[in-house]
């Protein structure tokens, strides 16, 4: 039985009475990712699921041939309508940019979070790239963004924010900044952070399964032509522990990484609830 987190409460225990949820991610893709099969199931039980993402994905790599070579449209303008569509299909009602209103600090102008980019430190663990500018999510003031996510809560009024755990899913630099503008703003406002383990392995988190959420997460996953490609599915592994246990989608990331998202979620309590 896997050991209840810090106080003794089981995060999951929040999500079953809750009426509203916010999600927030660094790049188009990561709520597919990392909480399509929470978000998904969380939707489908009624909750009303809402979705903020800080960057619009602009230094992520394409998947050759799934942008015209001549096209006209801007990649944050594709990537915009590969998220809208990821998450109708995730049963999102609401989905959000940072630094736009209702996810922008009161009396404050506009502002526009860019992708941070990354560099591979070793298989498995990004890093922070030589190239990333001042107006990247991970170098902006982290007061600003802590600013526009406090205001988003306020206007929505979760009963539970959803974010990265401290790893940042694979240390990307615009996961860890996530992190920690998630968890001061959830502090801020008063309102419980739950972190989504990093890995299938990791300690410290109560897991719970989603295997009704297998379809729904493989179809939000297929909006996603210029990033990754859909494989297939695997079914359940007769007699396996773990995330072999539980139905999964297997992707090959632009990079051509192979990656087998499980439907299993694990939470653990932070910020206030901590």
């Amino acid at each position: 039985m896997t050991p209840l987190p810090h106080d003794g409460r089981d995060p999951w225990d929040l999500l079953a009475g809750a009426r509203t949820v916010l999600a927030v991610h660094a790049h188009p893709d990561d709520e597919s990712l990392a909480t399509g099969a929470l978000l998904a199931e969380l939707s489908a039980r009624g909750v009303r699921v809402v979705l903020v993402t800080a960057t619009r994905g602009e230094e992520g790599e394409i998947v050759p041939g799934s942008v015209p070579a001549h096209g006209s449209r801007a990649l944050e303008e594709i990537r915009a309508g590969e998220i809208d569509a990821a998450a109708r299909t995730l049963g999102v009602a609401e989905r959000h940019m940072l630094g736009e209103p209702p996810a922008l600090a009161p009396d404050a102008a506009a502002r526009s979070y860019r992708d941070s980019g990354m560099t591979w430190v070793r298989e498995g663990l990004a890093g922070p790239s030589p190239d990333a500018g001042p107006d990247s999510f991970s170098l902006r003031p982290m007061d600003e963004a802590t600013a526009d996510l406090a205001a988003l809560i306020e206007a929505v009024r979760p009963e539970a924010v959803i974010g990265y755990d401290d790893a940042g899913t694979y240390g990307h630099p615009d996961h860890v900044r996530a992190h920690h503008v998630s968890a001061a703003a959830s502090a801020r406002a008063g309102v419980p952070m739950l972190e989504v383990a990093s890995t299938q392995d990791a300690e410290g988190f109560s897991w719970r399964e989603q295997p009704a959420s297998l379809e729904a997460v493989a179809a939000a996953l297929a909006c996603y032509r210029t990033q990754l490609t859909v494989l297939g599915t695997r079914p359940a592994v007769a007699g396996a522990a773990g995330a072999d246990a539980v139905p999964a989608v297997l992707v090959r990331h632009v990079g051509g990484q192979d990656e087998v998202i499980a439907m299993r979620t694990g939470l653990r309590l932070s910020g206030p609830a901590r």
